[in-house]
């Protein structure tokens, strides 16, 4: 099996919370506990916390790690240096000897299956919905730059708390094109401000806040002290009130078409890349770049199997 198959269904194996090794230490997370309180912070400040495989593979093992500590009640998201986080790492160089940092597209020359282009978006992006179904309470911590993938992030956590500065969205890129405001849920949509909000190339975090998007905003020197505040002050609650709460809270935006629509986000991803079929079948792609629809309604004919042929009639 080809070495990049072979790392693409290893990563959608590890993509659920409980399959992470909970003891193992990642360069790219770093992880902390002081209880009732657990800090998981993005460490890839060279990188603006871009997220690559690494980087994902950790931050589940923290949560995982942070499952297991009855102590914990509450766990806090964050990121190190300049920013929470830039979104998917696209720019990472592969190293010499080694698999590149983020898995690159898989080259058709390979032969992947329709399987493989699902395993890939599922790690993507199926990761969101185990953050949203997680059974203790997440609070993303932001300041700096929150983008593409960032932003999925902090909308999956229970409550987010930004610096006032900090940045939602970036022009060019905007914040529709991510989807949050379609397929995440912690993005409230309880008034017309709100939604109008979500239309909105860029935010900041006081503009957030002030919008309903998002829970508060602080000066970015007061950020650490208010969601520490605020984060012991909701510790006490019964945690396994909290665990069943939350989880009648996700089977309910499942049942409300959450789920669907989050999972119909990357069938879209597998059904935009998926221009390679096997041997033997019809590429509608490359039957109409050559032949025009005609020469592939044409060709599609002439592969038709009599059964195929007899249902037409």
């Amino acid at each position: 099996m080809p070495a990049v198959i072979s790392h693409y269904r290893h990563q959608y194996e590890l993509d659920a919370v409980t399959s992470t090794d909970p003891g193992q230490e990642y360069e790219e997370v770093l992880y902390e506990a002081d209880a009732p309180v657990a800090f998981v912070t993005l460490n890839r400040p060279e990188r603006r916390n871009a997220f690559n495989d690494n980087m994902y593979e950790g931050m589940l093992g923290a949560l995982h790690r942070a499952l297991l500590d009855d102590d914990v009640k509450v766990v806090v998201i964050r990121g190190a240096g300049l920013g929470f986080s830039a979104g998917h790492d696209l720019t990472s160089p592969k190293q010499e000897g080694e698999e590149p940092e983020e898995s690159p597209p898989i080259p058709p020359g390979l032969q992947p299956t329709v399987a493989d282009y699902w395993n890939i978006e599922r790690r993507r992006c199926h990761k969101y919905e185990d953050l949203v179904s997680y059974p203790k309470i997440l609070i993303a911590q932001v300041h700096g730059f929150c983008i593409g993938a960032g932003e999925f992030l902090q909308a999956s956590c229970d409550f987010t708390i930004a610096s006032d500065d900090a940045q939602f969205g970036t022009r060019g890129f905007g914040r529709m094109t991510t989807g949050i405001a379609l397929a995440e849920s912690s993005w409230p949509g309880g008034s017309q401000k709100a939604r109008a909000g979500e239309l909105l190339a860029e935010l900041t975090g006081k503009a957030a806040a002030e919008h309903g998007l998002i829970n508060s905003s602080f000066p970015l020197e007061e950020l650490d002290a208010g969601v520490h505040e605020f984060a012991m002050g909701i510790a006490d609650l019964p945690a396994d009130s909290v665990a069943m709460t939350k989880s009648w809270y996700a089977h309910m935006m499942d049942a409300a078409g959450m789920g669907l629509a989050n999972r119909s986000h990357y069938m879209g991803h597998v059904s935009i890349q998926w221009t390679r079929f096997r041997e033997g079948e019809t590429n509608f792609y490359k039957l109409r770049r050559d032949s025009g629809l005609s020469g592939y309604i044409q060709k599609r004919g002439e592969n038709a199997t009599p059964d195929q042929l007899a249902t037409a009639d």
